[in-house]
Order: structure tokens, then C-alpha cells, then sequence
């Protein structure tokens, strides 16, 4: 139910059920009672492009990927960016996508912020440092970012944490389980938080720590296959793959030195792209709810440009965390016996 089909169930106007909603202009509160009233007995509550019915809102927010323009070429960002395009149809909301440009900085997502193009902005990043050069962004307009890193200075008043830790810790202690001991991890180019949580997983699993089991920070196919490379030659039995992208890169090396998979080796992949369920055999891999995200930061991100457009004063913090599961298929299977 959108407002103008609640707002003629009420029968009052749609700018009424705006103001009975914010609790901002000309409006008894004997209305406002009835109409918050009405909407809790239908489940309804208004969106961003409602409120633009009465309000200044351009009816537009942001989506802004610090990593530039390796957006087009990085799967798994382009289903979270595709998941909040449709969240923000579902909300009717306009989506503009903002690359960050090396040479021009962020000079465009502050000219349409500065201009109020956008009611809000979603960023995608991997580092507190990334934010730098943002500030006037944060500070001034509603803000919500999405990262695998948490950071207790986060300057966003909106943030949603992606965590790794709980899938990565099934997968470990599943592969501890089919009897892996030798577990290798293909690093990825910014995976600080990943890693840790490896390190935490074999800990907790009574496994100790081996260096020599851990590659340099990789990013495309090529290098996964290069990587799997040196790790077959260290004794492995089973590797954890930043991304499904070094996945796929392992299970070709792997496949091309007549390595049986999963029978000589077991690989998970993190992030579960949509081609993760085609290869053969199909990569076992850590899940990412990226419609439960996108829906998280669009809902969180309205909050914040409700508050944002009233109480300048508001600068209350919402944090949602998002867990990560083990999605197990064909890629995985025990330990040969004499390997363990």
C-alpha cells in the first residue's frame, strides 16, 4: 500500500499523512492520532518519495562505491548494487549510482549533495580510509555505509557491518570435521577482517597457525590459480578463498594439475556469486544476504533522512550487523585417508 491508496482508505490528503507522520506542520492531534492509528492497523508506513510528496526531498539517494570505477568489473558488487536498485523500486525511490573518480576525487557526489540532488547516499567501502575526502558528504547529508570492517570512529551515523566471522567459523569447523587439519587461505586485496577471522576459526578449532599456508593479497581468476599453485606444493588439503572470484581461479588450477576436487582438495569461495551454483564441480562458498543488506541500509537510510529533515539536532547512531552462513556444495568432501 503506497500513501495515496492509504491516504484515501483515511480519507484525508497525502500531505496530511506526511505531517501526521513527521509531526511537522498544521495538524490536530486528534487527525494525527487517528491517522498513526489507522496506518499500525494496516502495517503502513510512508518512504522517501511519500514524504517528497510534502517536503523539499528530491526523492533520489546515492550509491557510492569507493573502490571507482572496479565496480563494473566486481561481481559481487554489482549484485549488492542491483539488490538496492530493486530495494529502492520496492520503496519507489530513485537510485543514482556515483563512481569514485581517482582524478577528480569525490567532487561529483559532493556537487550533487552540495546541490541537493540526493536526499541521502548509500556508500559501499572496505576501509576507514576510504571514507577520506567524504566528510562534508557525512556531515551534511543522511549517510549509511556498508562494510565488512567496523571502526569506532566511524563518522557515518548510519552503518551496516557485514560479518564474516560466523561464516567463516562454519566453514573451518566443517572442514576440521571431515578430518582437514592442512586448511590454506588465498588472501584477497583488502581482507584485514577476513583474515583475522581464519586466524580466530583454526584457533578455536585447535589448529595452529601456519604461515606458510597463507598467500599475498590476490584479486582476478589468474591469480587464484597461481596461488593454489604454491599452496598444493605446502601440502594443503583444503583452502578458504577470499572471494569466489580467487575461488574459481583455484578450482581451474587445481583442476589443471589433475588435482581431484573435492577429493584431493576441498575450496570455499566467499561471497556466493550467481556463478558459484554453475561451476563443476559447483563452489561450496560463504553466503551474503545482499537483499537483507540492501532492504537493512535503505530502511536505515529513510530513518535518516526523516530525522535529518527535521531535528538538525538528531545525531542518534543506528548500526545493524549482517551475518555471513556456509553454503556447502560440491567443492567440499573429507580428507583422503594418509592426508590428514
Amino acid at each position: 500500500m503506497d500513501i495515496r491508496e492509504f491516504s484515501t482508505l483515511v480519507g484525508v490528503s497525502t500531505a496530511t499523512v506526511s505531517r501526521a507522520f513527521s509531526g511537522r506542520g498544521r495538524i490536530s492531534k486528534k487527525t494525527q492520532e487517528r491517522i498513526l492509528r489507522e496506518a499500525h492497523k494496516h502495517g503502513f508506513s510512508p518512504n522517501i518519495n511519500a514524504r517528497r510528496l510534502s517536503s523539499k526531498l528530491s526523492g533520489v539517494i546515492g550509491l557510492y562505491y569507493t573502490f571507482g570505477d572496479e565496480i563494473i568489473f566486481d561481481y559481487y558488487n554489482m549484485e549488492l548494487a542491483q539488490e538496492i536498485a530493486k530495494t529502492c523500486a520496492e520503496h519507489s525511490v530513485s537510485l543514482h549510482l556515483v563512481l569514485r573518480s581517482q582524478s577528480r576525487k569525490d567532487l561529483q557526489l559532493n556537487h550533487l549533495v552540495a546541490g541537493k540532488g540526493l536526499d541521502g547516499v548509500i556508500i559501499v567501502t572496505d576501509s576507514l580510509r576510504s571514507l577520506e575526502g567524504l566528510e562534508d558528504v557525512i556531515r551534511k547529508c543522511a549517510t549509511v555505509v556498508i562494510s565488512n570492517q567496523i571502526w569506532p570512529d566511524n563518522p557515518s551515523r548510519g552503518f551496516i557491518h557485514l560479518d564474516f566471522e560466523s561464516g567463516i567459523n562454519q566453514a573451518v569447523s566443517h572442514l576440521v570435521r571431515l578430518g582437514h587439519r592442512r586448511i590454506g587461505f588465498i588472501r584477497g586485496q583488502t581482507d584485514e577482517s577476513k583474515f583475522d577471522a581464519y586466524r580466530r576459526a583454526l584457533k578455536q578449532n585447535g589448529i595452529r597457525f601456519d604461515k606458510s599456508l597463507v598467500t599475498k593479497p590476490s584479486k582476478t581468476i589468474l591469480d587464484g590459480q597461481q596461488a593454489i599453485s604454491g599452496l598444493l606444493k605446502e601440502g594443503i588439503t583444503a583452502v578458504m578463498c577470499c572471494t569466489d572470484l580467487l575461488a574459481f581461479g583455484a578450482l581451474q588450477g587445481a583442476l589443471g594439475q589433475s588435482v581431484s576436487v573435492p577429493g584431493d582438495l576441498s575450496i570455499v569461495g566467499m561471497d556466493d556469486l550467481a556463478l558459484s551454483s554453475q561451476t563443476v564441480p559447483s563452489l561450496s562458498s560463504i553466503g551474503v544476504p545482499r537483499a537483507r543488506i540492501a532492504e537493512g541500509a535503505v530502511k536505515m537510510l529513510d530513518q535518516l533522512i526523516d530525522s535529518s529533515n527535521g531535528d538538525r539536532q538528531d545525531s542518534a547512531q543506528f548500526m545493524h550487523t549482517v551475518s555471513t552462513f556456509l553454503i556447502e556444495r560440491a567443492s567440499i568432501g573429507p580428507v583422503k585417508m594418509g592426508r590428514d
